[in-house]
């Protein structure tokens, strides 16, 4: 794994969106000076959009900005209809190269109009793409996206000599991710398509951490981190003991009737949380982690407890360490006060993005990522 940070940029709740955009866009390129714009590996922008039209005028002026103020050097963008805490039109997460390296080139490459990263280091390649969308936004029929989706995802992959197997963090942004379109729900058919995707693939080292989570439209978008690592780098996953695996799930907690390429419903394709490690150098990506324990959702109705128990969850995939960052998604705006709060007593200090989302179940509201950073 070739060395990055996570950090997360918001502004005040107040100026034109475009202005606090171009805010944003400038905090993060001072943040990377003095290694320049292709520090920046990603970079993932939360919305306030509910409608398309909405979404389409907000990607459109972040994307304006992006080209404007990088150029050339643009990285992959996502933008996400996910209304950010407090009111804010927008913020901002960036995967960033840390200071200090030596022998890493980083290059950007596109494959179909999408731009990627392409980091490269002795006997390593390392891929970080994003705002892999499944068509406009407007379309519903969920699997027709997804397939598009994880063509244009695996494009890139081979590209680069890579597989899904290959794939150590992936992000799976659907909008109307609970509703249930004929006999079908738009998670149980995106799951569906992804177990078809993979299918292509072998996963020697475990599928890859993920978050499937929804957002208000845009239909399916995708971001994730690829690698190839060299010898003497441990790739695996890691679950918890707690809860069953999630790609082991049986159909009992699974919603709708399957796509009509398979006879059953398929579980979801990722892990509780992938490691890659070298020596005392170690990264934990979590996976979208929520209150759950066995398959049954706990604590219903009370997001205190909830929040809690995904805490519980996700210390144990960090063996009792601490986060180097979290992203917390939360079903009603209201309640990420509670939220953060909880998050505070537990890992006070840990910087943390908070957003507006449905989880991937009903009756769930509150579902936290994150990743541990040692080195």
């Amino acid at each position: 794994m070739i060395p990055f940070e996570i950090i997360a940029l918001t502004c005040e709740a107040r100026g034109h969106p475009s202005i606090q955009v171009g805010n944003l866009i400038r905090g993060l390129l001072a943040h990377v000076d003095p290694l320049g714009p292709s520090a920046v590996l990603s970079a993932t922008f939360f919305v306030d959009a509910h409608v398309p039209s909405g979404y389409r005028q907000a990607k459109a002026r972040v994307m304006d900005k992006i080209h404007a103020a990088f150029g050339t050097e643009a990285p992959p963008v996502s933008v996400v209809a996910q209304p950010p805490e407090g009111g804010m039109s927008v913020a901002l997460e960036a995967t960033i190269l840390v200071p200090g390296l030596e022998a890493v080139s980083v290059s950007r490459r596109e494959m179909g109009g999408l731009p990627y990263t392409l980091v490269e280091a002795p006997g390593i390649r390392q891929v970080h793409a994003g705002g892999i969308a499944g068509g406009e936004e407007e379309e519903v029929d969920t699997a027709r996206q997804a397939g598009t989706a994880f063509a244009k995802m695996e494009a890139i992959l081979t590209t680069e000599g890579l597989t899904f197997g290959d794939v150590a963090r992936q992000w799976n942004y659907l909008a109307g991710m609970l509703e249930v379109r004929g006999d079908c729900q738009v998670y149980q058919a995106f799951n569906d398509v992804r177990t078809l995707a993979y299918g292509t693939s072998e996963f020697p080292n475990g599928y890859p951490a993920a978050t499937g989570i929804g957002q208000k439209t845009g239909g399916i978008l995708l971001e994730f981190m690829a690698l190839k690592a060299p010898e003497g780098v441990r790739v695996e996953a890691r679950s918890n003991p707690s809860q069953i695996d999630a790609h082991r799930y049986s159909e009992g907690v699974l919603v709708g009737e399957p796509i009509e390429d398979l006879d059953g419903k398929s579980s979801p394709k990722f892990e509780r949380a992938k490691v890659v490690a070298r020596d005392a150098e170690e990264v934990v990506f979590v996976s979208g982690t929520a209150s759950i324990i066995g398959e049954e959702s706990i604590a219903i109705g009370d997001v205190r407890a909830q929040t809690r128990t995904t805490l519980d969850n996700i210390g144990v995939l960090i063996d009792g360490g601490r986060p180097t960052y979290l992203r917390a998604y939360v079903k009603q705006a209201e309640d990420i006060p509670v939220v953060r709060e909880v998050i505070k007593v537990v890992y006070d200090g840990v910087p943390a993005l908070f957003v507006q989302a449905d989880v991937c179940r009903k009756e769930l509201l509150v579902e936290i990522e994150g990743v541990r950073i040692s080195r």
